[in-house]
């Protein structure tokens, strides 16, 4: 009965560790899962509205009345009194600016010499040039 008794008691004693053992869970061990491929889809796309734009028409040209000779001329002296404003007033000297505004046939030569009187002030350089060659475009293309 002792023999039994000392079983008994390495047994039990024993026991806690066996339990341990047995108990503890497993963190450890990780249970793996089988890796899938992901299965490519094509993607179906519903159609989005495609915004046309408006065609709107355009009117046609309206021709422009052909210009008299005498208009056409007028209004040819006019772009070159124009041109010839710009090319005088930017020059550096009044000399130079003189000598470009009298290459201008309908522009009288002491109205050049008065305009670029404002050699300093371009923009009223270039008004006094154009008010002055415009004025004689008329006479001029007469």
């Amino acid at each position: 009965m002792k023999w039994h008794l000392l079983a008994l008691l390495i047994l039990i004693s024993c026991a806690p560790i066996a339990q341990d053992v047995v108990t503890k869970p497993k963190m450890e061990q990780q249970i793996e899962a089988p890796r899938t491929e992901p299965v490519l889809e094509p993607q179906i796309k519903v159609p989005q509205e495609v915004e046309v734009p408006e065609i709107v028409e355009q009117p046609e040209p309206v021709q422009q009345p052909k210009l008299s000779p005498k208009e056409e001329c007028i209004q040819n002296c006019e772009n070159n009194c124009a041109a010839t404003a710009q090319n005088a007033c930017t020059q550096r000297e009044r000399s130079k600016c003189r000598g470009m505004c009298n290459d201008n046939p309908a522009i009288d030569p002491s109205a050049c010499t008065q305009a670029c009187a404002f050699l300093h002030q371009p923009n009223v350089c270039k008004q006094q040039v154009e008010k002055f060659c415009s004025a004689q475009c008329v006479g001029y293309c007469h």
